[in-house]
């Protein structure tokens, strides 16, 4: 017992649970319990029994070292692929941010590209005319006080603007007193000598004959440059002190003292008496008395109708010794509404002017319309005209008719005209308003009469002569004034010169169109009417289409060269397209950057990207796609320097008789796919299918390398780019990239969704 008393109560095997041994005794003594008391006897076979249980329990122990060897072996090989899965799960990610940060890169520069496209878009219309207003307004400064600098120069004056005049001399020569009819440019009529008066015409006051009224040999142009040469001689006329009006000698005195010639004399009687005298609003239309038409009577009450303006300038001529002429006749108007017939007879349009004799010509003055006007209310308003200082005859006789004493042979010698106008054809002949008779805007169609038939479509142009309009515009609307047609007429503007009016009449009605135009956009330009005519529609288009709408007129803009355009631009505004797609190549004279909008009449549909501007050598070429039938209207942004903003070009009208069977954009162009000139073969459109083979092709010569995908294309010797890749999945960027030279960065070219 004691012995096996000994071995039950050994300490258990160092790793072997004690619950474990507990079991084993437990074991023991139920085996025990079973025993008799006659065969209860303890024998050493018994102990060898139980030291073979202990061997097997060492053996239990090896087993459940080796099963926790291999435990922990597979322990450690689950935390090595854990460890492996976490980093591969790692690098996933970081790539995948990688390229997620890639395309947000792509995908937020694509966002600026657009909402600066949208903020430029907006400002231009709000800023063109603030930036060309300050540009102009620089511009005019400068000339003018470069022209007051030649002026001065010219002329015999101090440095304080005063007259500096030097002592009669027998040697005494005067330039305005010999006229060079073969060369009218080169005579000076405005010069001021240094030999003190030097008044013209002195044989011709001593004359008691009127001058026979001839055509002028000279127009205004060769006598008045620019109007900046009377600017002094205007300035002396309105600072003329209040007592000088005492009388027409003391008044004539005064402008005299700053005269050198008759020229400049008459330029003061002018524009002292525009300055000064107002109309008679209230007495021509019989609501008052009517003021003195006497030139004292005038003088005092400075108010009077046109009698006493043209009476007032003749006495002012006599008194200084200058032939002058008041004449008497029929006039188009403020009264004179488009369509009327006059009865020369008993007409309300009577009107008197002047005819002034100058270095042996006569010359056409009008006081009372270079005063001011009279608007539809019956408002005078004084508003200074330069244009009525000396009138050419063929501007003259459009809207002034010279009728005296019911003697149309005698009168029509004061037309000044080699081919006098009779009274019919001045009634029925087409009346251009002043702004452009002043600007020299004349018509190239329907030159003759106002009023027009029109079968189902007319075109009327009109031509700039001598100066350049900035901008013009039309109003197109039913006689009655019930309907404004913005949408009816196409206006455009053709090698800078030549306006173009296509107008589509929709009813069988009459209709009023009225072009304007404006010579300058600063702030003190306004757009004036140039002519009015009156459309007799009689027959109208079977399928009548309209065009869309534009708030300018289409084509170049007149300052296209400062945007380093030429004059390529300006050949073309209107365009047909029988495709689908069309290429626009234009010419320039240095690299440009641009912006396009594309524009379709009917659908809103948004076509940022259906344009695709390439660099070229000597120019820049535009495709176009056209997802829809009908007009687009295209416009073309530029700038003058890097540092400028957007502003409009040109704008042209492209008629698609035929919508491209392909509705995606052209992929993305990025300012250096234009600045190195890429052009792009393949693929041609934006969006492309996830998990694809395509092929892309690219010519460009400006860089050595172009990748896609992290995969270089194959460049030959021709400098084309050329490779065969795969597409990524669905959202995923997909750019390619070029390299200017070996060390330079790589740069977006062109930017591809994928769907």
């Amino acid at each position: 017992m004691g012995s096996g008393s000994s071995a039950l109560n050994q300490p258990p095997p160092a790793g072997r649970p004690k619950q474990r041994a507990k079991q084993s005794h437990h074991v023991m003594m139920t085996e025990l319990s079973d025993l008799g008391d006659d065969d209860f006897t303890i024998q050493e076979p018994t102990l060898v029994q139980y030291h073979g249980r202990t061997g097997q329990t060492n053996g239990f122990i090896k087993e459940d070292q080796k099963a926790r060897a291999a435990e922990e072996m597979s322990f450690e090989r689950q935390m090595k692929n854990k460890e492996l899965r976490r980093i591969q799960d790692e690098r996933l990610k970081e790539k995948r941010s990688q390229e997620m940060h890639n395309f947000r890169l792509v995908k937020e520069e694509d966002q600026r590209f657009k909402l600066e496209q949208a903020r430029i878009q907006a400002e231009v219309v709000k800023k063109h005319q603030e930036l060309v207003a300050m540009e102009e307004k620089a511009n005019r400064m400068l000339r003018e006080e470069q022209l007051q600098q030649e002026f001065i120069q010219q002329q015999n004056i101090d440095s304080n603007g005063n007259f500096v005049f030097e002592p009669e001399t027998e040697e005494r020569v005067n330039v305005a007193h010999q006229p060079t009819v073969r060369n009218p440019a080169k005579f000076n009529l405005t010069g001021v000598t240094k030999s003190g008066w030097a008044f013209e015409d002195r044989a011709v006051q001593d004359l008691d004959k009127e001058p026979e009224p001839r055509p002028p040999t000279y127009r205004k142009r060769d006598i008045v440059q620019n109007t900046h040469q009377f600017n002094l001689f205007d300035k002396h006329a309105v600072k003329a002190p209040f007592r000088a009006r005492e009388s027409i000698a003391s008044l004539v005195t005064y402008l005299k003292s700053g005269a050198e010639n008759h020229l400049q004399l008459v330029r003061m009687f002018y524009r002292w008496i525009t300055f000064n005298i107002a109309f008679d609003v209230e007495g021509y239309y019989g609501e008052t008395q009517l003021q003195s038409v006497e030139p004292e009577g005038v003088l005092q009450a400075g108010l009077t109708i046109s009698e006493g303006y043209a009476n007032l300038m003749q006495a002012m001529c006599k008194f200084e010794g200058i032939p002058v002429k008041v004449i008497q006749g029929i006039v188009k108007g403020y009264e004179y509404q488009i369509g009327d017939i006059i009865n020369f007879t008993e007409s309300h349009l009577w009107h008197f002017w002047n005819a002034v004799y100058i270095n042996k010509n006569w010359f056409f003055v009008d006081c009372t319309w270079g005063a001011g006007l009279v608007d539809r209310k019956r408002n005078w308003i004084r508003q200074f005209q330069e244009f009525y200082f000396i009138v050419d005859p063929d501007k003259m006789i459009v809207d002034h008719f010279p009728f005296m004493d019911n003697d149309l042979r005698e009168s029509a010698k004061w037309q000044l005209l080699a081919s006098p106008v009779s009274a019919n054809s001045f009634n029925q002949r087409l009346k251009l308003e002043r702004a452009a008779l002043e600007w020299d805007v004349k018509p190239v169609t329907h030159t003759q009469h106002h009023i027009i038939t029109v079968r189902r479509e007319i075109e009327i142009q009109l031509q700039e002569v001598a100066d350049i309009l900035e901008e013009y515009s039309v109003q197109f609307q039913r006689k009655d004034g019930s309907r404004n047609l913005d949408q009816f007429f196409f206006a455009c503007k053709l090698n800078n010169r030549t306006l173009k009016i296509t107008l589509r009449p929709p009813e069988q009605v009459d209709y009023i169109l009225n072009i304007y135009g404006q010579k300058s956009l600063d702030a003190s330009g306004k757009s004036e009417v140039l002519v009015t005519y009156i459309l007799k529609c009689v027959d109208v288009l079977e399928e009548l289409r309209q065009f869309p709408p534009n708030f300018r007129i289409y084509g170049a803009v007149p300052n296209y060269q400062k945007f380093g355009f030429s004059s390529d631009i300006t050949k073309c505004c209107e365009y047909t397209c029988n495709s689908g797609e069309m290429i626009l190549p234009i010419k320039t004279k240095r690299s440009v950057k641009v912006m396009t909008k594309l524009e379709h009449i009917d659908e809103k549909a948004d076509l940022t990207n259906f344009c695709l501007v390439t660099a070229k050598e000597h120019g820049i070429s535009i495709k176009m796609r056209f997802p829809f039938e009908g007009y687009y209207k295209f416009t073309l942004f530029g700038k003058e320097d890097d540092a400028g903003n957007f502003r409009p070009v040109a704008t042209f009208l492209i008629d698609c008789n035929q919508a491209s069977h392909v509705h995606s954009g052209f992929p993305v162009a990025f300012d250096a796919a234009l600045e190195l000139k890429c052009t792009l073969f393949k693929p041609l459109w934006k969006d492309l299918p996830a998990n694809s083979t395509i092929t892309v092709v690219m010519g460009c010569e400006n860089i050595v390398k172009a990748s896609l995908m992290y995969k270089d294309l194959v460049m030959d010797e021709n400098h084309v780019f050329e490779g065969t890749v795969t597409t990524p999945p669905a959202g995923q960027p997909f750019t390619i990239y070029g390299q200017q030279t070996e060390k330079s960065p790589l740069v977006g070219l062109f930017h591809f969704t994928v769907f």
